[in-house]
């Protein structure tokens, strides 16, 4: 999914790149209500959509965006995974992240919280164990696991603009012209692979047959595609 956030088209969402659990059926665009930060495709097809006033949901069949929620404002990240909505949003200096009932998302508990400097959105990314969250600030990972109900605070050599979990639970970080897969284990991150054919990447995502797509944050919005053991295939 590409995420256009110029001056002039921060508030259109352009689905011309979407991770799917099988194929892509629609292409379309829309006019968001507030700056869009960040989509999530769920596994009914529908699309949760993170922007300046909330959430809103882009329905697959009804190709309309409705809201989902309004209480949160800069919603940077927001992913539907293990029956629960994971919210990542700002209030004041400090960013959040909050796991929401997805049945009612007014009951919720924060997991982790940063103190904020700057106005660089932070990203996240979410598996059945654990919940990452990238500080820009510090330039450090923090990692919460939904088992032991503790978080660490990691400092990785490269610092990930972007984060995606892949189905079997090895997370992706791209920054620093590298794309790298990690394991998580004893509490720190291990890298798996590199592949350092990605210049300027900051956003990352998976298919169903695993490959994984980068996009740029260059004006010409390239696209790397790599196959699951890290080597470039097309871009």
């Amino acid at each position: 999914m590409t995420l256009y956030n110029s001056q002039n088209t921060s508030r259109l969402l352009n689905l011309s790149l979407v991770t799917v659990p099988s194929s892509l059926t629609f292409i379309s665009e829309h006019e968001t209500d507030g700056s869009c930060y960040s989509a999530n495709h769920r596994q009914d097809g529908d699309i949760l959509i993170g922007t300046d006033n909330g959430i809103q949901l882009l329905k697959q069949r009804h190709h309309k965006l409705t809201e989902y929620s309004t209480s949160e404002d800069g919603v940077t990240g927001v992913i539907k995974a293990l029956q629960n909505v994971f919210i990542l949003h700002g209030v004041g200096k400090i960013e959040k992240v909050d796991m929401c009932l997805a049945g009612d998302i007014t009951k919720r508990q924060k997991l982790v919280q940063l103190e904020r400097t700057s106005n660089t959105g932070a990203v996240m990314a979410v598996s059945d164990r654990h919940v990452v969250v990238n500080h820009p600030d510090t330039k450090q990972l923090i990692i919460y696991d939904f088992i032991t109900k503790q978080t660490e605070t990691i400092n990785p050599d490269v610092f990930p603009f972007g984060l995606h979990f892949l189905p079997d639970g090895h997370l992706l970080g791209v920054g620093g012209g590298k794309l790298i897969k990690y394991k998580i284990e004893n509490r720190k991150l291990t890298t798996v692979w590199t592949c350092d054919d990605v210049t300027n990447g900051n956003k990352v995502c998976s298919d169903s047959n695993e490959l994984i797509y980068v996009c740029t944050n260059n004006n010409l919005k390239t696209i790397y595609i790599i196959s699951p053991g890290g080597k470039t295939l097309i871009y």
